[in-house]
């Protein structure tokens, strides 16, 4: 009988432990879970108002219920189990982590009241248990840095009304804070244009059909835009973009969410809490500021270090070369590859990885 240790039970964790036991009944695995619950970005980083993607978490509950896995919730590696202790009593150990702290925008002004990294932001939503002390301060002018789906996923959530939000997975608190919230502008920048977005279109689509929300693009940055060396999927999304540029306002609406391209942030201003964000044209060099209230920065996320394991500085993920950390002992999702991809692709890499455990444990 083979034992198998995979720490994190999220996607990544949950699809190599299903593929293991299915392939290899002679597999015992342990799956361990800092928090008390499973399931990891499948519910924290998934946007409450997307169930249909939640419903993931169904899929990898059966993974949990096979006879060869145990789940242990409440255990984190270096602190109730060492690594060492991990390479000693299993034939294999897989990290499955993830990557949840948020990477900094490192300019002055950081620090102040109104601040928030996405990581932090989306688990106040989603109602994690790191973030329950959180209270954000949003005001009447919301910044959000980021041309990515989180980016999107946070602007939606914030424009959302209270009836939109019927069938979204909020604590009552949260519910009642965003039902509360003055928000009167969202302001969605990146410091480069808009070929290189990394929106999807149905998520950048969903931002057009809030009910009391007008999506504006300035129509210089989309109208020129050549798309005929990018792939189809990201033509769409250009094309989508040039339609909320073309449309004008059929409609009086209570917030304007407003793009920003070729935006990089140079520093944050504030007395007693933020009150503007300083930035640069990158083409240009030209200044500017924007007043905010807050501001959500969703630049990307970073893995923690885990005590003994080898990490990569420059990368701020595990060390790895091709999974392999060292000896008996792999990754998997986003610890390995960084914070980019969706479930999907974690479904691929662990099946990836799958074979290669199976190989080696003939």
């Amino acid at each position: 009988m083979h034992s198998i240790a995979i720490i994190g039970s999220g996607p990544s964790g949950c699809f190599l432990a299903e593929i293991l036991a299915m392939k290899h009944p002679a597999i015992k695995i342990d799956l361990y879970e800092r928090l008390s619950y499973p399931f990891g970005l499948a519910v924290n980083g998934v946007a409450p108002d997307h169930l249909h993607t939640r419903k993931v978490t169904e899929q990898l509950q059966k993974t949990l219920d096979r006879p060869q896995v145990t789940l242990h919730c409440n255990t984190q590696v270096g602190r109730d189990i060492s690594y060492d202790q991990l390479k000693s009593n299993y034939d294999r150990v897989i990290f499955a982590v993830g990557a949840e702290q948020d990477r900094k925008l490192d300019i002055p002004g950081e620090e102040l009241t109104g601040v928030y990294g996405s990581g932090v932001f989306t688990r106040w939503y989603n109602h994690h248990p790191d973030a329950h002390h959180l209270n954000p301060v949003l005001g009447s002018k919301v910044g959000i840095i980021g041309h990515g789906n989180v980016a999107l996923d946070i602007a939606r959530v914030l424009a959302k009304t209270s009836h939109e939000h019927e069938k979204s997975d909020l604590s009552p608190t949260v519910r009642s804070a965003l039902a509360n919230n003055t928000i009167e502008e969202i302001h969605i920048l990146g410091r480069r244009g808009p070929k290189e977005v990394s929106f999807t279109l149905p998520e950048l689509t969903e931002l057009g059909s809030l009910t009391r929300a007008q999506v504006y693009v300035p129509t210089d940055h989309v109208d020129q835009v050549d798309v005929s060396d990018l792939p189809m999927s990201q033509q769409k999304v250009i094309q989508q973009l040039q339609r909320f540029a073309e449309q004008n306002p059929t409609r009086t609406t209570q917030i304007k969410i407003q793009f920003h391209f070729n935006a990089t942030p140079l520093s944050l201003q504030g007395e007693n809490g933020l009150e503007a964000l300083n930035l640069k044209h990158t083409l240009s060099g030209q200044p500017s500021t924007l007043k905010l209230d807050s501001l959500i920065t969703a630049i990307g996320y970073q893995t923690p270090r885990i005590d003994g394991v080898p990490y990569d500085d420059a990368k701020k993920r595990l060390a790895h070369h091709d999974s392999l950390i060292e000896p008996g002992v792999y990754c998997v999702g986003w610890c390995q590859r960084g914070p980019q991809g969706v479930i999907p692709t974690n479904r691929s890499e662990a099946m990836s990885l799958a074979r290669r455990l199976l190989k080696e444990l003939e």
